[in-house]
């Protein structure tokens, strides 16, 4: 008789000791976005990126006025030109084309590959900050609102989106 009282008091036990943990569980939620475009350095990363883009830009509008050079080059001089010239422009228009496509793919994967390279310093920062206002606050869980991965937000979820505001002094 004294093992099932003592079972079942160990049982009550435990029952009481997890709801009363439950109780005690902290969400939080916060808007990344909101956050990052009012980060300093998200500013640097598009005045960065604008350069990088305006710099490339421009080598591509010179390589664009050579191509088409060679072009009005081979229409003007289309009747004068003996078979062999002519193959000769084709050839130098066809590598000059190539050369443009080329050069515009490898700059799409540059701009790519920079921003992310710009990013990741400040995505770091972020959730540590994040990390930090988590355990703070004893949150067990934050999530962020806009991933579209949070099916419910309960009115018990916190926003903490003014705290990491706080936290990276914005």
């Amino acid at each position: 008789m004294q093992i099932r009282t003592l079972i079942f008091s160990v049982f009550l036990m435990l029952f009481f000791t997890a709801a009363s943990q439950a109780q005690d569980l902290k969400f939080g939620h916060v808007n990344v976005a909101d956050v990052v475009l009012l980060m300093p350095e998200y500013k640097n990363i598009t005045t960065e990126m604008e350069a990088e883009t305006k710099k490339l830009e421009a080598q591509l509008t010179s390589m664009r006025e050579e191509l088409q050079k060679i072009e009005l080059e081979y229409e003007n001089s289309y009747e004068t030109y003996t078979e062999q010239q002519r193959a000769a422009k084709e050839e130098e228009y066809a590598a000059m084309q190539q050369r443009v496509q080329e050069f515009y793919a490898g700059a799409q994967q540059s701009l790519q590959t920079k921003q992310q390279e710009l990013q990741v310093p400040v995505l770091d920062k972020l959730r540590a900050a994040i990390e930090a206002v988590g355990e703070e606050k004893g949150y067990l869980y934050i999530f962020e609102v806009n991933s579209g991965l949070t099916l419910f937000q309960s009115e018990k979820s916190e926003d903490i989106t003014a705290f990491v505001k706080t936290k990276l002094g914005i």
